[in-house]
């Protein structure tokens, strides 16, 4: 259930991607956007008819994770969507004025939430039982759409930052990447697919825009630079990580017969 449900969110956020790169009007993309989740947890409600849970903590990490980062995607866009479509025309300060409170409303659902945040961000799994088996706790939400908000509200607070160019003070030195750009896709795809941003809540695009911001590099649409990779012919769809390994492996080995030649020596002597 979970393989499918995870494959099935992967091509999801890449079809977000691009109906988010097409340009089109507020409304459009809105419209386009609902009827691509909307389609995407049809399939999903079919295929879990015919495959239902296994165990608790199949159903466990369902609830957990995969129901929530569907349902984050509609909330998501429906947010973005009233924001925009409610921005202030013209004024530059009025706009950022209200970008300002449209962050300080997801910060407030963050502190209201903060049992839940912190169980979600910290990995805690004491209460999984209750939580996504049973979906209730006293006194709080339903569990699975609280987790849903706080990833939505985690995208739409990157949105309003990056709406607000509001950039995080540099202690170390600045650097650029400086390589081919298709290379960083690579390395895009890899922290993607392996989830080590964001307990795995990161999107694709997330990542890129991430690294295009700190590395100062163009990479451009996340699922058109895939396609590129995917396509290749007469090298490796993983050269530039296939490199990495090589080097890394390379380092490993020489440091070994470095330090195999250090122990003779020392013997000799």
């Amino acid at each position: 259930m979970n393989t499918f449900a995870e494959k099935l969110y992967r091509e999801l956020t890449e079809d977000l991607a691009l109906i988010h790169d097409l340009g089109d009007a507020p409304v459009r993309r809105l419209t386009t956007a609902l009827q691509t989740i909307k389609a995407a947890r049809e399939k999903l409600t079919a295929y879990q008819a015919i495959h239902p849970f296994e165990s608790d903590a199949e159903q466990i990490d369902f609830n957990k994770r995969w129901k929530p980062r569907m349902e984050a995607e509609r909330f998501y866009a429906l947010e973005k969507f009233t924001i925009e479509t409610n921005r202030p025309l013209a004024d530059p300060q009025l706009i950022k004025i209200y970008y300002e409170q449209e962050l300080a409303f997801t910060r407030r659902y963050f502190t209201q939430h903060a049992f839940l945040y912190q169980y979600q961000q910290l990995g805690f799994t004491e209460l999984d039982q209750l939580l996504f088996i049973k979906g209730e706790l006293p006194g709080l939400d339903e569990p699975a759409t609280v987790f849903a908000r706080l990833i939505a509200y985690e995208k739409l607070q990157h949105y309003l930052l990056g709406q607000l160019n509001i950039k995080t003070e540099k202690n170390g030195p600045t650097l650029r990447w400086t390589g081919e750009a298709i290379n960083l896709v690579e390395i895009a795809y890899g922290i993607w697919l392996t989830a080590q941003l964001n307990d795995g809540n990161a999107t694709i695009t997330d990542i890129v825009l991430w690294l295009e911001e700190k590395l100062s590099v163009k990479i451009g649409t996340p699922n058109a630079r895939w396609t590129q990779i995917a396509a290749r012919k007469n090298i490796p769809p993983t050269k530039y990580t296939d490199q990495i390994r090589e080097a890394l492996l390379k380092r490993i080995d020489n440091e070994l017969t470095n330090q195999n030649q250090k122990r003779k020596a020392r013997r000799m002597n």
